[in-house]
């Protein structure tokens, strides 16, 4: 190679173009498994972040749903209706002028806090009643985080809400809010009420707000006699979807959570805009597109601001109404890092040339030395002298950093693993109590029936609710009620079997799944274990607390006995929990087909 050149020159050549050659070749890898790391990292980050916020949104709906169906069934919500609706009955002709005369243009109190008054002085009926129910219906605004409540008869006359807004006392179907998204809600309603139905009225501009976003959700109310008294509905505040969606940790600079429609206008608020972005900020991008038509998936895309982002999306469905949910950071701020290191690189490329050059030219001034240094190693090796030991672990320069970087990127990498199984134990466990979710007590619950179909075995589902709950937290207030759905969980949990399913699916209601019970006999020996330990647990309590009294109602079904699937199974267990409590309370009983009918009655 190079027979020409002199050796005083070509070793300095040959080292300098070799060295080049492995800096560039270096250089090149380091960037580009760093850049691909880099963008690894951000997107299962991004798609992390996104998982959370949807099971934390998905909770929210779950707990609003929960609520609706809860308050239309409640014999506050039945009477109330009941009461208003004679009392509007009672209202001269102009029902709706001397209501709103009464507590709208005459109410004391400014426009935004017209809720405030408990009931005008006009000796009507309906004071009378709106005295007796205004109370309660703010409180439970109040406590839930709504924005309002509204009554309606089934005629359509809005005969209560809480905020007194220009729509209240007026008729949906004839007035001026007929063409509102309410007045759609509520003739879907309406048009064909059933018990246990829930609809939900996506968000948009709603006047008697100001225009401003608004959504509904409402559901029929039925008497005990299973006679429609009209609708319950609830308007959704904004404030929960932006907790929910703005948080900012692990966001980055530029990073943001937020959700659209099938209209391609925003659900909630952008980190970016100062005023509101909730359908006024059009976000009509590949990941929402993607997202309405059911795809989840991360990429590089241009955002509603026209800006290049890593985009994370995944769709949402609620009470049939779909929306997207994207998790994005600007793709600049994640290869910042890159591009530095591609700066650094560069200029480290060329002071190792400059360095290595006048190394070359200082070697051949004084070659012999190298010479006789390579010969020597040639000797060594030809004698097999392999003594010296070269170690990775304890080198400065870039293999020894790229070592370090590796171990952190491991460490990045188990924690991550450790917050996959964080959110994995949130999404199936009660926060409060540490039992399983109702969402995984009822999967857990279709597959031990399919096990139980094959071995052949039975099945026992106790449905439990704490008597009187509602007492303990008006009296001993939240946290005492915190306090004993706590030590009902712990209770459950001491003296339920290893194999049991123990989880709480309402605010004082838990059921335990009880699998492979061989006979009818055997469920009734487990039963009476279970209630029976309770009860001496409670009448512990008792005797340390005096004066608050603990009792169960339980309610028990049996599969395949009872039922065929999970959801009739949990009904019917439920069915046998309200006769204990229609009989008494405090006792338990396995359900029975008559339970259905005498239930039907007093719902």
């Amino acid at each position: 190679m190079l027979p020409d050149m002199k050796i005083t020159k070509k070793l300095p050549f040959v080292m300098i173009a070799f060295a080049l050659l492995s800096a560039i070749a270096t250089g090149v890898i380091a960037f580009v498994n760093a850049r691909d790391s880099m963008i690894g990292s951000a997107q299962d980050k991004l798609t992390s972040l996104l998982e959370s916020r949807k099971s934390s949104l998905q909770q929210y709906f779950d707990t609003i749903e929960h609520d609706v169906q809860f308050h239309a069934q409640s014999p506050l919500v039945i009477n109330a209706l009941q009461d208003f609706s004679n009392s509007w009955e009672a209202l001269p002709n102009d029902k709706e002028a001397v209501l709103r005369d009464n507590y709208i243009f005459q109410n004391p109190y400014p426009v935004g806090n017209k809720g405030a008054l408990l009931a005008a002085e006009d000796g009507s009926q309906y004071s009378r009643v709106h005295r007796q129910y205004h109370p309660a219906f703010s409180n439970m605004v109040e406590a839930r985080f709504f924005y309002d409540l509204f009554l309606f008869d089934p005629q359509g006359n809005l005969i209560y809400t809480v905020n007194k807004e220009s729509d209240f006392a007026t008729n949906i179907e004839t007035g001026q809010w007929k063409d509102t998204q309410l007045a759609t809600l509520f003739r879907d309603i309406n048009e064909n009420p059933q018990a246990g139905l829930i609809d939900y009225a996506d968000f948009m501009p709603y006047e008697p707000t100001s225009d401003k976003p608004a959504s509904f959700i409402g559901a029929p109310v039925f008497n005990a006699q299973y006679q429609y008294l009209g609708i319950l509905i609830y308007q959704l505040p904004i404030e929960p979807l932006n907790n929910i969606m703005q948080v900012t940790a692990g966001m980055g600079e530029t990073g943001e959570t937020y959700l659209v429609g099938d209209d391609f206008l925003m659900r909630s608020d952008s980190r970016f805009l100062e005023q509101s972005s909730i359908l006024s900020t059009e976000a009509d991008t590949y990941s929402v597109r993607q997202g309405l038509a059911g795809e989840s998936a991360v990429g590089v895309i241009y955002d509603y601001r026209d800006i290049s982002v890593f985009s994370a999306y995944t769709p949402i469905d609620f009470m049939g109404t779909r929306w997207v949910m994207l998790a994005e950071v600007d793709r600049e701020e994640v290869l910042r890092d890159v591009y530095s290191m591609s700066r650094f690189l560069l200029f480290s490329g060329v002071l190792i040339a400059v360095a290595i050059s006048f190394l070359g030219y200082m070697l051949a001034a004084d070659i012999s030395h190298p010479i006789a240094t390579m010969t020597q190693i040639i000797r060594n090796l030809s004698r097999n002298k392999l003594d010296d030991n070269i170690s990775v672990n304890n080198r400065k320069d870039e293999v020894g950093e790229m070592a370090d970087a590796m171990v952190i990127l491991k460490q990045n990498a188990v924690e991550q693993e450790s917050l996959k199984a964080q959110f994995k134990y949130v999404a199936e466990h009660d926060v409060l109590t540490g039992l399983r979710t109702r969402q995984y007590a009822l999967e857990e619950l279709d597959c031990l029936m399919k096990q139980a179909d094959k071995d052949g075995t039975k099945l026992v589902l106790m449905f439990i609710d704490l008597d009187d709950f509602k007492h303990i937290n008006d009296v001993y207030g939240h946290n005492v009620g915190d306090d004993t759905l706590c030590l009902i969980a712990k209770g459950l949990q001491e003296c339920a079997r290893s194999d049991d399913i123990i989880a709480r699916v309402g605010g004082d209601e838990f059921i335990i799944i009880l699998p492979n019970i061989k006979s009818i006999k055997d469920s009734h020996i487990v039963v009476n274990k279970i209630s029976s330990a309770m009860k001496s647990l409670l009448l512990k309590q008792e005797e340390g607390e005096s004066n608050k009294k603990l009792t169960l109602s339980i309610g028990l079904a049996i599969y395949p006995d009872d039922a065929v699937n999970a959801a009739s199974l949990l009904k019917n267990a439920d069915r046998a929990m309200y006769t204990v409590k229609r009989n008494g309370k405090n006792n338990l009983d396995y359900w029975k087909q008559d339970m259905d009918s005498n239930n039907l009655l007093d719902n």
